[in-house]
């Protein structure tokens, strides 16, 4: 740490540039022990600390023995380092140890966390053993595998079957309208998601150690590259779309003639949770025991053991789908943010649905109330906790993972920044059943036929202003920062809701109705992946950090090291998210389905699994909406 100056105030003041008086540097704590012992005044090189205004380290609960270590070392490195940066730069710095690593810290025993995670392992191996061949016997010919059983005993004990699973997964679903209109969320789903990863990897970036830091540094100062990541924050704004525009077509299709029952909401609320807690809880049981054995690099102290020791204290705070709001910094498995934001907008779209089974005729009061409330929840959280308009992808913040990051941790998390894009989800859905009633509906709306052309516009107009919250620190709390961030939700979703009708009812020979049919958005391959991506959802964030915990000190980042990195993600992640699904994902959504859809044997219980699998591209993915309230 550099006391601090005009000069390095120069360069460390914008929002994308480094904390250049922070210097993180690894030590060989014998080469100072004999450095300094050969020093006649040893104590002119020892520099007292002095305040910082701003984070510069990782919390001490976050750090073993750390104390141990600065009460051993501290002095010895002190100097050490202010004797070598003062005859190298003529600079004085005052050293403190974030991390130490010793032979004895190279590795550790096994504990219990660690054994029932193998033991997990072998468990679901067994079971899928067993099941595959309890399968082979009740095989009868070769579409056994693609065929609903007969019994649930039998569906029960065949849900590990590795094969069943696997035709599971790859089989091409009996078409209906709702199926072939809504096709196109599978190709939408895998590239929203390819563009995440690759927002992540850039993120990783700032994460690691390389030899040519400025080079990033650099590209972030570009305005192009400025105006280029104000939309990164949005990608997410898809899925949330996503969610609320099949928990609409869905419940809409299921309550109709259906008489009115409050059981509905508390079900729904109940299969949704324990559907997404199993791939989750083994997740976080991996992050609890053998990830960090997986580092090789030093330096990657920060993003491997130190989320083992985060996840062994906050688990039960991401198995609750609280992590977003309850201590959201130090986050757990940092991304699963979206799934606790998601579920809560999940319980609140529910229980939105259940007053309009209700009371229908309230339907367009109702949505106005979402409107305002989608636009002006935002626009409290922003000026409350004092944000800037924009999220801004800092360097600075890239340096901790994001944890300290005000923006990303108070406002980026929170469920009421993202809810507008989830009511747009909705409203979506609505229009696709008022549709099926009256397909000119949308031809003789004004409104859409203006948005049409005005939302692109608008989108890329509020990219624009992006350099400027880069250059300058505006007074905060800001009324028209407020305002400028909720009109800026509103053109997002806008985007969002127009993208998706023009998808869903744009003429068969317009663009966008050739766009739909098209093998870019309708083929097995993103049919496969969209199955695929809640897993991959879950796991990819672990996998860029192994891949990165890996990388050697002297890496150098370039846009070749950029690509590998993301091609590696993505091809591990993807063949580690179908052994999830095969394993893991499909037994458990199988053996759920059972137990919270009652008892059923025989030609009805073969009907309803092959209704049930006839939904699985819309309800088993990311977006867990199911039909099946």
């Amino acid at each position: 740490m550099i006391p601090g100056s005009v000069q390095f105030k120069k360069y460390s003041k914008y929002a994308y540039q480094y904390q250049h008086d922070v210097l993180t540097r690894g030590v060989c704590v014998e080469a100072c022990r004999k450095l300094v012992e050969n020093l006649r005044d040893q104590q002119r090189f020892w520099q007292p600390e002095f305040d910082v205004e701003f984070k510069y380290i990782i919390n001490d609960w976050l750090l073993p023995n750390i104390q141990q270590y600065r009460s051993q070392y501290g002095d010895l490195l002190n100097i050490c380092q202010n004797y070598r940066i003062q005859s190298a730069y003529n600079l004085t710095v005052f050293s403190e140890i974030e991390h130490c690593a010793t032979n004895a810290t190279s590795s550790r025993n096994l504990d219990f966390w660690d054994v029932l995670y193998y033991t997990l392992i072998v468990l679901l191996f067994t079971l899928a053993v067993a099941s595959s061949v309890y399968d082979a016997k009740l095989a009868t010919d070769h579409n056994h595998y693609r065929t609903p059983l007969g019994s649930k005993t039998d569906s029960v004990l065949t849900c590990f079957s590795l094969r069943r699973n696997l035709n599971r997964l790859t089989i091409k679903l009996q078409t209906n309208a709702l199926q072939q209109d809504l096709r196109f969320l599978d190709a939408i789903r895998v590239l929203t998601m390819t563009t995440i990863t690759i927002s992540h990897v850039g993120i990783g970036v700032g994460m690691t150690t390389s030899q040519n830091p400025e080079v990033f540094e650099r590209m972030s100062a570009m305005p192009g590259v400025q105006m280029f990541l104000s939309l990164v924050p949005f990608q997410v704004d898809i899925f949330f779309a996503i969610s609320g525009l099949l928990l609409a077509v869905h419940f809409v299709k299921y309550t109709e003639g259906k008489r009115f029952s409050v059981g509905h909401f508390w079900m729904a609320v109940v299969n949704r949770f324990l559907r997404s807690l199993p791939l989750y809880a083994l997740v976080m049981l991996f992050s609890v025991s053998v990830y960090d054995q997986l580092q090789v690099s030093p330096s990657a102290y920060k993003i491997m053991p130190m989320v083992r020791t985060i996840c062994r204290d906050k688990w039960w705070i991401n198995a609750l789908f609280l992590n977003n709001y309850y201590r959201p910094e130090e986050q757990c498995l940092i991304h699963t943010w979206y799934l606790a934001a998601d579920f809560q907008l999940f319980i609140f779209g529910m229980a939105i649905m259940m007053i309009l089974w209700r009371y229908p005729n309230l339907m367009k009061p109702i949505f106005y109330i979402l409107l305002v409330l989608g636009m002006a929840l935002p626009m409290l959280n922003i000026y409350f906790y004092s944000m800037d308009a924009v999220m801004l992808i800092t360097n600075k913040g890239n340096a901790f993972q994001l944890w300290y990051d005000r923006w990303f941790t108070l406002s980026y998390q929170a469920t009421e920044t993202h809810c507008l894009s989830y009511f747009g989800g909705m409203f979506v859905g609505f229009m696709y059943h008022e549709m099926q009633k009256n397909d000119l509906l949308l031809a003789k709306s004004k409104l859409y036929k203006t948005l049409q052309y005005f939302v692109f516009p608008a989108l890329v107009a509020f990219c624009l202003p992006a350099p400027l919250f880069h250059q300058y620190s505006f007074a905060k709390p800001s009324l028209w920062m407020s305002f400028y961030a909720g009109v800026h939700r509103l053109v997002v979703t806008s985007f969002l809701v127009v993208g998706f009708l023009l998808l869903m009812f744009a003429e068969r020979d317009s663009f966008f109705g050739r766009l739909r049919s098209s093998k870019l958005l309708e083929n097995a391959f993103y049919r496969v992946l969209g199955r695929l991506s809640f897993g991959f959802y879950l796991i990819h964030m672990s996998v860029m950090k192994i891949v990165y915990g890996n990388q050697h000190e002297a890496q150098r980042i370039s846009f070749p090291l950029v690509i590998v990195v993301f091609t590696s993600v993505t091809l591990i992640t993807y063949v580690l998210a179908l052994v999830a699904y095969i394993f893991v994902e499909k037994p458990f959504d199988i053996i759920f389905k059972h137990l919270l859809g009652g008892g059923s044997s025989g030609k009805r219980h073969q009907e309803r699994e092959g209704a049930n699998n006839n939904v699985v591209t819309l309800d088993n993915n990311l977006n867990r909406v199911d039909s099946k309230l």
